[in-house]
């Protein structure tokens, strides 16, 4: 087959005839004789892929030529690639006016080695010349990977002023270089990746758009007016082509994607859907995302119309549609708040409309191109039943321990070796440098601490959570194997904010502290449990619904929240922790209020002796309360070893033989008392 020629001879012809000229001189392996092959056309594959020696002619499903590098005499010729014509691989991209025909060369490792554009009939061609061919606009692809996106304006740079042309052309070379890799690499990482997109595809093309709404890839976001009409968006994430086009159509993402490559040269794209009886119409730039405590303000330009919502799974669900172009910093894995301003007046980000997004994992690995987690996967017949369980795990573990940052694993194997050791052998010195490395590298450095919202989470996903994130997956487990079998370990040494109550408390003078009344105490006790059923409660009830942030104030220190009434809560937890050792701990945390629980089915409890019945030595230093006479209240006890260490030392009426209290307190008569 011939390549497609302009009937006038060009320049380019004439540049591409003295090319072959000189290397039919130089290297004449080239022109060794190539069935179907002319002189030119060898010429034209030699300048896209200029490493090759010999061509193949053009054959294969999908056609394609075959590129060898020279061989010594004798010995078979080495393929070094493939190229191919993109009007081969239809659809084909149109460009301002017509399909625009380029010859493409890749490697075996899917880099694209050249491009030559062959034929376009363009009305900027006639008005401005041969732009494609003269600004610098070929030169930029080779090197690109297969697996690049291929976007003028993120990925290359376009045509100034031909934005059409420079899509098409770019796109026809990216689609046709995929299903070459896709068919001739099919060792190749992104053939696995493909392979595995398809499957993630194919999962959610299977669902309908209740189906999507439940996986939570859609989102309803109502926003109630002052007026009392409603303003409803509907959010879902369409950072990936074929995501993309499966929500909105082809049409309708491929001019969104192409207007937001125009204006912004980062972030993934999130659909906005607009519908409602809203008497105030819908404004982007009340629009902001945040993600800890960073907030993004959705600039004009970073919001782009998508469509009237007629194609894709969209269609007839909304009135129509736009997208925000979130910020490369935001962590697509982690969840989100889409904040919404109405108009009323309000003080903080925090009272504004809003709703928390999670991209779920199977549209998060189509999106980055990841396999599929295996418990998404669908059935399939197995021979052998009996091991589907195992190789469903199997299949999550390898993919956790793959994408593990071993660094933050070994730093927390060293926290709980340090835990552990300063727990089993009651030493303070070890407990205190435990405390000191809590507070610093999971307080403010890394920020991998257990938060009551990690309950609630956990019981509407599952344990899928957690099987994604190996640092936090290390620390639940760790958390939950040491409360069933010793009680709250996690409150005395592993939670940051339980170590700074300790520090507050061993840095203030001791002619500070106080103690509720008793009778205030025990009622007090109660509130934190009372906390935490209103947070399952409003989490499994109004899942747009946030309160941790009110309960939960280590979240305001460690995270540094821009919330000025969030400071002044966590102002006022401290200021009462000066006063009242582990204040917090005592009567408002929520994860402490369910590990309390969960200690009820520990078995190695306390030791308590005879003589604790007339001894006040370790109810006084508990710093928790839990402590009363001979009794303790395990579900408040923290396991800080401060009473066990003393019941070593024997620091109050333990030094004594049971004899020798029974001689002072004479009323006394010792009972048998347990931990």
């Amino acid at each position: 087959m011939q390549f497609r020629r302009s009937s006038k001879l060009s320049l380019a012809s004439l540049t591409r005839f003295l090319l072959y000229l000189f290397a039919s001189a130089l290297l004449p392996a080239i022109v060794v004789a190539q069935a179907g092959l002319t002189d030119t056309d060898i010429a034209l594959l030699k300048e896209v892929m200029p490493d090759a020696s010999s061509f193949s002619e053009k054959a294969g499903d999908p056609p394609v030529y075959k590129a060898y590098a020279a061989a010594d005499q004798g010995a078979e010729p080495e393929l070094i690639g493939y190229l191919f014509e993109t009007p081969d691989y239809p659809p084909e991209e149109i460009g301002y006016s017509a399909p625009i025909e380029v010859l493409v060369g890749m490697d075996l490792e899917g880099v694209l080695s050249g491009i030559k554009v062959l034929y376009y009939r363009e009305s900027y061609k006639s008005i401005r010349g041969d732009f494609i061919n003269t600004e610098r606009f070929p030169n930029q692809f080779e090197g690109m990977s297969v697996s690049d996106g291929f976007r003028p304006g993120r990925d290359l740079d376009g045509v100034s002023r031909a934005t059409i042309t420079s899509w098409a052309t770019s796109r026809g070379i990216r689609n046709a270089a995929r299903r070459v890799a896709q068919s001739y690499l099919t060792d190749s990482e992104f053939a696995a990746n493909a392979n595995s997109g398809e499957t993630a595809l194919q999962i959610l093309e299977a669902q309908s758009w209740e189906e999507l709404k439940e996986s939570g890839l859609v989102k309803d976001f109502p926003i109630l007016l002052e007026d009392l009409t409603e303003l409803n968006l509907t959010l879902a994430f369409m950072g990936n082509e074929s995501l993309g086009e499966l929500l909105v159509g082809p049409d309708d993402y491929s001019r969104a994607d192409r207007e937001a490559s125009n204006r912004v040269s980062d972030g993934n794209m999130l659909l906005v859907g607009i519908d409602g009886n809203a008497s105030t119409p819908f404004r982007q730039e009340r629009l902001a995302v945040k993600q800890g405590d960073a907030v993004y303000n959705i600039e004009r330009r970073r919001f782009v119309y998508v469509g009237s919502a007629d194609s894709g799974k969209i269609a007839g669900k909304v009135r129509f549609a736009g997208a925000m172009v979130l910020s490369d910093e935001i962590d697509m894995s982690k969840p989100f708040t889409v904040l919404y301003d109405t108009g009323k007046q309000v003080e903080t980000f925090d009272e504004l409309a809003q709703t928390e997004y999670q991209v779920p994992p199977v549209p998060l690995a189509l999106a980055m191109g990841m396999p599929v987690p295996a418990e998404y996967l669908p059935e399939r017949a197995n021979p052998f039943p009996e091991f589907d369980d195992f190789e469903e795990e199997e299949g999550v573990w390898a993919s956790l321990m793959n994408s593990a940052p071993w660094y933050e694993v070994a730093a927390l194997l060293v926290l709980f070796v340090l835990v552990m050791t300063a727990f089993l052998r009651k030493s303070s010195p070890i407990r205190w440098v435990t405390l000191a490395y809590t507070l610093v590298y999971l307080g403010f450095y890394n920020g991998t601490f257990l938060s009551v919202s990690h309950i609630t989470n956990g019981l509407k996903l599952g344990p899928s959570l957690f099987l994604n994130d190996l640092p936090l997956l290390l620390i639940v487990v760790f958390t939950i194997v040491t409360t069933l079998f010793w009680g709250r370990v996690f409150c005395s040494s592993l939670c940051p904010f339980g170590a700074l109550q300790d520090f507050i408390t061993r840095i203030v003078p001791k002619k500070w502290q106080r103690e509720l009344p008793q009778a205030i105490h025990d009622k007090a006790l109660w509130i934190k449990y009372g906390i935490l059923a209103l947070l399952v409660v409003t989490a499994v009830t109004f899942s747009d619904l946030s309160l941790f942030q009110y309960f939960e104030p280590f979240g305001t220190l460690f995270y540094f929240s821009r919330s000025a009434l969030l400071w002044v809560i966590l102002a006022l937890f401290l200021l009462a922790s000066t006063f009242i050792s582990r204040f917090y701990c005592r009567y408002a945390c929520p994860l402490g209020a369910a590990l309390g629980v969960t200690s009820f089915l520990s078995p190695f409890r306390i030791k308590r002796v005879q003589q604790c019945e007339v001894c006040k030595v370790c109810e006084k230093s508990c710093p928790t309360g839990a402590i009363r006479g001979p009794a303790i209240d395990f579900k408040e006890c923290v396991r800080c070893d401060v009473c066990e260490s003393k019941l070593i030392t024997k620091a109050g009426v333990c030094k004594h033989s049971v004899e020798d209290v029974m001689a002072r307190h004479k009323t006394w008569t010792p009972v048998t008392v347990t931990g």
